[in-house]
């Protein structure tokens, strides 16, 4: 129903009733077996996409931003945050939190934010987050490590950066001469990435800047009750005090 609503329905239609939409299609799928960590709603089945992620049907959650809030949320609490290119449904779940200050940013124009900065260059004095949140953005960024100084920067000591990126086995993959979107999408799995990394080479990169990298990996059975991926890592870069 999720694949052919999208087909019948213009996008502008959805993206403006999104939310009234989404109530709707959520009724179809309501049930006991699983639950969305996000939005906690009850159904008998997620929504599978077309790449075969698990979305929640009531709040849009990918299984990556049910395993980001997860881990945030018993932090959540009296911290100043920073959100690079924020999905929907935990930024509509942190926004009406009211002990923490939440910042959102997108430099392309592609999520609702609040801010435009460019992650290479944040406009913003050292020493600002408790903490930052990079989901899934360095792998679009040229100049990773410049960028990585600079959330080490406004990172306040003892403050955590919690990134996710794609992930391979081996070395990180890169190729500054890829610059069709045709050739990134090829070599890259996406025509705005960059580079593939891989957890050690992530890590090693956080490292040279500063950054005390810890791997934080989950392992989960296939029909898990939050619909997590079966095989998952999160880097938690903290700033030494």
């Amino acid at each position: 129903m999720y694949e052919l609503l999208k087909k019948i329905t213009p996008k502008a239609f959805i993206k403006k009733n999104e939310t009234a939409i989404r109530v709707l299609l959520s009724q179809f799928y309501k049930g006991h077996r699983f639950v969305c960590s996000v939005c906690e709603f009850k159904m008998a089945r997620f929504i599978t996409s077309k790449k075969g992620d698990k979305l929640c049907p009531k709040c849009g959650s990918l299984a990556r931003t049910r395993r980001l809030w997860q881990f945030l949320k018993p932090k959540a609490k009296d911290v100043k945050i920073l959100h690079f290119s924020p999905s929907r449904s935990i930024r509509r779940t942190l926004e009406c939190l009211k002990n923490i200050t939440y910042i959102t940013t997108d430099y392309t124009n592609e999520f609702k934010a609040m801010k435009c900065l460019n992650i290479e260059a944040i406009d913003e004095p050292d020493n600002q987050y408790d903490i930052i949140i990079c989901y899934h953005v360095l792998e679009h960024i040229q100049n990773d490590i410049k960028a990585m100084d600079e959330l080490k920067r406004i990172t306040k000591p003892g403050g955590i950066c919690i990134i996710q990126t794609p992930f391979k086995k081996g070395e990180i993959y890169e190729d500054i001469t890829i610059r069709s979107e045709e050739g990134r999408l090829l070599h890259f799995g996406q025509k705005d990435h960059v580079r593939i990394y891989s957890i050690e080479g992530l890590t090693n990169r956080l490292s040279s800047v500063g950054f005390q990298p810890i791997k934080q990996t989950y392992k989960e059975s296939i029909n898990n009750r939050n619909g997590f991926k079966t095989d998952e890592t999160i880097i938690i870069a903290k700033k030494p005090i």
